[in-house]
């Protein structure tokens, strides 16, 4: 299981209010059935918090980094930042992505949004493979504008997702993942769930100009 690379200081993009510490222990990932050395979402974790233990699905943010089943490693939850930075726009687009996954649309696959996921932070990692294809490039495209949304942003929409950064968040440690928040706003869940803001919308009015 191989993901791109973030250097050390990609966790300080994130500016948002550590909500916990956690342990995260890698249960499995999934085969992609489209081909491809790296799994894709969802990624099986046992999560452990000071409320307890639990298992959760996250999804990968990073392509070449390496874990295996059975490793573990300290988290932190954090917010889906809302500021104008780069990197800022970039943690936003993955929370669209991930919106994307969790309601697909027809004609799109887990691998291809997977694939727009991971090019989100390092693009050139993933130049002539056949996995990122033109659907992976629109939705990545598309969620990187939709993450300049100041509408989007303001409607506390990404209250709803929850980012795992490692404590050890360099190249050689593990990778960044995304989750559904545990107690999500009841705002961004009507948004979340109304199909008036997502990806799915953006995808498919694209597709069909095309």
């Amino acid at each position: 299981m191989k993901f791109v690379s973030l250097v050390s200081i990609a966790c300080l993009g994130v500016a948002s209010s550590v909500v916990k510490a956690d342990t995260l222990t890698l249960n499995n990932g999934t085969g992609n059935p489209f081909g491809g050395s790296a799994d894709i979402y969802p990624y099986s974790f046992q999560l452990e918090t000071s409320s307890g233990t639990s298992t959760v699905n996250l999804m990968c943010l990073n392509y070449n980094r390496e874990i295996v089943p059975g490793e573990s490693w300290s988290a932190t939850e954090e917010n889906i930042p809302t500021g104008n930075s780069v990197m800022d726009q970039e943690y936003r687009a993955d929370a669209i992505l991930y919106s994307e996954i969790l309601h697909p649309q027809a004609g799109v696959s887990t691998s291809e949004v997977q694939y727009a996921e991971w090019s989100i932070f390092d693009s050139a990692d993933l130049i002539g493979n056949s996995l990122f294809d033109s659907t992976a490039q629109t939705l990545a495209s598309d969620a990187l504008n939709a993450a300049k949304n100041q509408q989007l942003i303001n409607s506390g929409y990404f209250s709803q997702f929850t980012l795992y950064i490692p404590s050890n968040d360099t190249s050689s440690g593990p990778q960044e993942f995304i989750g559904t928040a545990t107690t999500p706003e009841p705002s961004s869940l009507m948004l979340f769930g109304s199909g008036l803001i997502g990806m799915a919308g953006l995808l498919r009015r694209r597709l069909v100009r095309s």
